[in-house]
């Protein structure tokens, strides 16, 4: 036989307050309007707390309480409109930060731009993805939905460094093609060989070459933007001190991927060009939509490069690193026309 646990003496339960609707609006009342306590009203009433919690759910879902929220836009429509005039972007999305609480400006951009990003998913039939810090808190906010079609999900560089993290394009690949009930494609290598001849050798492997196969005709490009001093491979100390001299007098100014490259967006020329598993820069370029997301003022430079150079058609940022980004994108413009005053 079953035994039914019955409640104490003077305890009004959920399931006893369809004859109690007084009971059920009073506590309410007093919770969110008067501000009391819940161990407060349970006193008053003689109950327990844990009654008081249940009771003030249960007037929620019978929206005996309906609570609403002033309306709040994340994004700073007025930067994004900037960006892609200066720059002739095919979309930007500027995450606006709050004055005293952007401690992770990463995780407020990932969170407040996954859901546009989805949608732009949602949309593509193949989604390339490379490895990075913002990126990867963007993925950890898209939301698991089945994609409209068949997703392919294609990794666009090798592993940094001999444990993946989380921020590393495999990890990032496998966790979007799971929320969108994708196929992913992967890249079994380091991002960085030990010679070019061992990376030769690699690239000419079948599965190595299907990979490398998709990534011209991507339909959406997810990438992250890094910068000699502030990037994943720097962070994880994947390059030797004599690589980063030699990208430093190359004239490196950004990475994407693994490749560094110049104010002009074009990869510098160094012994690490020859040993990167990714896809190429030209590739990059020449892709239908290709989206930097990124974050913060420290890759100013690395970003205007991109955007001017078109590695990139398409950013995701926030509003200190779009003011920053602009500000250079303003410099540029006026050391152009007075190139050209002089030159007439």
């Amino acid at each position: 036989m079953c035994m039914h646990k019955s409640a104490p003496v003077g305890e009004v339960t959920p399931a006893m307050a369809d004859g109690h609707g007084a009971l059920l609006v009073s506590a309410a009342r007093m919770y969110y309007l008067e501000g009391m306590g819940q161990s407060e009203i349970a006193d008053i009433f003689g109950v327990s707390r844990s009654t008081i919690s249940r009771l003030l759910t249960t007037a929620r879902d019978r929206g005996i309480v309906r609570i609403s929220v002033d309306e709040y836009d994340p994004q700073h429509h007025e930067l994004e409109r900037q960006l892609v005039a200066a720059y002739g972007l095919k979309h930007a999305i500027v995450v606006r930060s709050i004055e005293g609480h952007d401690a992770n400006i990463r995780r407020a951009v990932g969170y407040f731009a996954a859901k546009l990003v989805s949608c732009w998913i949602r949309s593509a039939g193949s989604v390339g993805v490379a490895g990075g810090r913002t990126l990867g808190q963007l993925i950890n906010f898209v939301e698991p939905q089945p994609h409209d079609d068949h997703l392919n999900v294609v990794q666009l560089m090798g592993t940094i460094g001999s444990a993946p993290s989380s921020v590393d394009a495999s990890e990032l690949s496998r966790t979007l093609a799971r929320r969108f009930h994708g196929a992913f494609h992967t890249i079994n290598a380091p991002a960085y060989m030990d010679d070019t001849r061992s990376r030769n050798a690699l690239l000419s492997h079948g599965q190595m070459r299907s990979v490398w196969e998709m990534f011209p005709s991507l339909d959406l490009t997810l990438v992250g933007i890094g910068s000699l001093e502030d990037s994943v491979f720097a962070e994880r100390r994947v390059i030797a001190p004599h690589d980063v001299q030699a990208l430093r007098a190359a004239g490196a100014v950004g990475e994407i991927c693994g490749r560094f490259y110049d104010a002009r967006g074009r990869e510098c020329v160094t012994p690490m060009q020859d040993r990167v598993i990714s896809i190429e820069l030209d590739t990059l370029r020449a892709g239908k939509e290709v989206v930097a997301i990124t974050s913060g003022t420290s890759r100013r430079h690395a970003i205007n490069a991109a955007l001017r150079s078109g590695l990139v058609h398409s950013l995701v940022i926030d509003d200190r690193g779009a003011d920053a980004v602009l500000a250079l994108a303003s410099s540029s413009s006026v050391a152009v026309s007075g190139l050209a005053a002089i030159a007439g």
